[in-house]
């Protein structure tokens, strides 16, 4: 396990990924061959008044909030403080003021945590916002890789306190859990993919909705394979219906269970980093947080050799990353 080669593949999942957020799957398919970086964001279907929300401070090979967030997991992490939901907003937010300072503008993303960095809400009004809600963001899920480092015992109660900081609602919970624990499988345990979903249904407290979906996405055939069908099991109905977003388009909606249920089989049927960001992108929807895990998680795994040189060199942020994971590095064994 590399640490390093496991943020510089998240980054990289996420900023290429960020490019082609939220566009339908047929046109993903039919316009991006990765051979070179694709800034579609002006073209999200949204009205023209959201339209700001995904240009606005973004510039090509910018990671988002996947990775800044992640970024943040791993600094509460080695802190050396008890581990908490006021802790990690705490860091969250020195990552979000270090791009501030760093850009002049705050990174593109967030979602709902962009009402606590602006002031427009308190953390317990978008707690409040979430708890409840049929379909909660993904942001749970697409930070919690750096829990599933840490000593076995720890991991579903320090991935719950990940998910409750912001999200805290069941089904966010069991996605950072099942998450972290495909980290865990991944990377300590160095499993057998094949056997991921298993791993997580016997180490984590899913509910009846949680463990039927991951049942079924266990049963799917091979991504070639996958028909229409199969494709609206994996990410729901398809075109994406509302309130699921981005309502209209065929792919994965912003969503904590369909996200962790994509990540969890496509880490079965990738055989490298740059195959993972590939079948992840392909998916459509929102596509950056599931290829920043997948990548991730493989690269941390299998090195960045599949990657194309000219992702590994405009990535942003390449020698912070690095310092990061050797940061993390020489706490492990985690303690």
């Amino acid at each position: 396990m590399n640490i390093q080669n496991l943020l510089i593949g998240t980054a990289i999942g996420d900023a290429f990924g960020a490019g082609v957020e939220f566009q339908d799957r047929d046109w993903i398919r039919a316009k991006v061959d990765f051979s070179c970086f694709i800034n579609a964001r002006k073209s999200i279907q949204v009205p023209p008044s959201q339209k700001a929300l995904f240009t606005q401070n973004y510039r090509a090979w910018d990671y988002t909030d996947d990775t800044e967030m992640t970024i943040g997991v791993f600094k509460a992490l080695v802190s050396k403080v008890t581990f908490s939901e006021d802790l990690l907003l705490q860091k969250w937010e020195e990552e979000y003021k270090k791009g501030v300072q760093e850009k002049g503008f705050g990174r593109n993303g967030h979602g709902s945590m962009s009402w606590y960095y602006s002031g427009e809400k308190t953390i317990e009004e978008i707690r409040h916002f979430q708890k409840n809600r049929p379909n909660p963001g993904n942001a749970p899920a697409m930070r919690a890789v750096p829990i599933g480092l840490i000593p076995a015992p720890l991991i579903n109660a320090y991935a719950a306190i990940n998910a409750k900081a912001t999200h805290p609602n069941i089904n966010a919970i069991l996605a950072s859990q099942c998450i972290a624990r495909a980290a865990e499988f991944s990377l300590i345990k160095q499993g057998n993919l094949q056997k991921i979903i298993p791993y997580c249904l016997q180490t984590v407290p899913l509910n009846e909705e949680y463990h039927s979906y991951l049942k079924a996405v266990d049963l799917l055939p091979a991504y070639p394979n996958l028909t229409e069908k199969d494709l609206a099991l994996l990410c729901g109905a398809q075109p994406i219906q509302a309130p699921y977003f981005l309502a209209g388009i065929k792919g994965l909606p912003s969503d904590s269970k369909y996200t962790t249920g994509c990540v969890l089989y496509l880490l079965k049927q990738a055989s490298t980093p740059f195959d993972a960001l590939q079948k992840s992108v392909y998916l459509g929807g929102d596509v950056d947080s599931v290829a920043s895990i997948t990548t991730g998680i493989l690269a941390g795994s299998m090195g960045l050799g599949s990657l194309p040189n000219f992702m590994l060199e405009s990535v942003e942020g390449l020698d912070y990353l690095k310092e990061i994971g050797a940061q993390f590095s020489s706490h492990l064994p985690y303690s």
